[in-house]
């Protein structure tokens, strides 16, 4: 049934584990006597049980672990009372459950008003412990399902080849990372372009783990593995570069990037991706399940040529047009321009709300040293430009995500 394993060296102090749901039955000597819990009872079962005495002082390492504790209280025992008392103040979100000997209508009543979540009937038999159990099962799922971190996903596309996209994205998140205080979140950017990605090379970085350890890890990966194949760089920012070889586009695994992102999803709190230029049914579906959506231009015929289409795809696709976000990239802040933002709208269809001021010196000068914009000229206006974007993914609210249609 488990392992007992002595706690103390007093004999009425041991436990025997039964699996690890963080399900906690703590007894007295004479109560486990007295009940018929074990043998082979409560197989199918799993919770770990403490022998201790009805007032002795519980382990703070046993309440620390616990997600719902199932404790003897011995109304008639102050130190019994006072222990179950300082267990409800001290744990506002532990479930517990008092097992008590001739528990009358008028003690239930006070123990549920003080805060218990649930009285059961001493001496114990199985039957009844395991109903209980069932019922905690539950709540601790219904709990955790709440508690499950979702990160909000924030794709970057291009119009064309060439756009910048991956500039925006690698300085965005950067800004977005280092904009966040200690314990406030994290920032992770993937570079999903598995062919000519070059986000590592932007940022100065670079791993002998990549994406393709994610994408070729089927179902080994978890959170340790994931962390250790992220980079993180000076600002905070996590990236998962892109594949050191190129990959053909056809040997990506649909469900195994979409295990991948749900794994970060509950590991960091924005998750930027730098998506191809080519669309494949995965990368479509990410988009789709992104609650900011940024597309990035040149104010150029052929760009918002490409641009008006990659809208058209999207709305096609029954997406939300308020996440879409139109970045005019490289604009030039003069008052005579061939194509001006608000003509670029009028050939989109779309509104056009974030641009980037055109300053290739600056660029340049970054991308070849591999640091970030801010770096060198903190109070550039393409800094504030890309502080507006940052803004708008901490605006974006989180979208019921969808996946791509058949």
């Amino acid at each position: 049934m488990g392992i007992v394993t002595n706690t103390a060296e007093a004999t009425e102090n041991w436990t025997l584990d039964i699996g690890d749901e963080g399900i906690h039955l703590i007894l007295s000597e004479q109560e486990v006597a007295a009940s018929d819990i074990l043998g082979d009872r409560l197989s199918g079962h799993s919770l770990t049980l403490a022998m201790l005495p009805a007032s002795a002082p519980l382990p703070g390492q046993l309440v620390a672990e616990a997600k719902a504790i199932i404790l003897e209280v011995q109304p008639d025992d102050e130190a019994s009372m006072a222990r179950l008392a300082g267990l409800r103040a001290g744990n506002p979100g532990l479930l517990i459950v008092a097992a008590v000997r001739n528990a009358e209508i008028p003690l239930v009543r006070a123990l549920l008003k003080s805060g218990i979540d649930d009285v059961l009937a001493l001496p114990l038999h199985a039957a009844e412990l395991s109903a209980i159990l069932e019922d905690l099962r539950g709540r601790i799922a219904a709990t955790s399902v709440k508690d499950v971190k979702n990160g909000k996903l924030v794709s970057i596309i291009k119009s064309v080849g060439g756009v910048g996209a991956t500039t925006i994205a690698t300085q965005t998140a950067s800004l977005h990372a280092r904009s966040l205080k200690q314990g406030q979140g994290e920032v992770c950017l993937f570079d999903f372009d598995i062919q000519f990605g070059n986000a590592g090379t932007f940022l100065g970085i670079s791993s002998p783990l990549t994406l393709a350890d994610l994408l070729q890890g089927g179902s080994r990966i978890d959170g340790e593995l994931l962390r250790s194949v992220t980079v993180q760089t000076a600002t905070g920012l996590r990236v998962v570069t892109a594949p050191s070889e190129i990959m053909p586009m056809e040997a990506v695994n649909a469900d195994q990037v979409f295990r991948v992102i749900e794994l970060a999803q509950r590991n960091f709190d924005t998750i930027y991706l730098d998506l191809p230029g080519n669309w494949t049914n995965w990368s479509m579906s990410l988009v789709a399940r992104s609650e900011a959506i940024f597309l990035v231009v040149e104010l150029t015929i052929a760009s918002l040529r490409q641009a008006r289409r990659q809208i058209a795809l999207l709305r096609n696709q029954d997406i939300d047009p308020a996440r879409i976000h139109v970045v005019a990239n490289r604009v030039e802040k003069k008052l005579f321009r061939a194509i001006g933002l608000e003509d670029a709208a009028a050939a989109l269809d779309h509104p056009v709300n974030l641009s980037i001021a055109n300053d290739f010196p600056l660029v340049s000068s970054a991308l070849d040293q591999g640091v970030l914009i801010h770096e060198l000229k903190a109070r550039s206006r393409i800094c504030k430009d890309m502080q507006d974007i940052v803004d708008c993914c901490l605006e974006a609210v989180p979208a019921q995500r969808q996946v791509e249609k058949g």
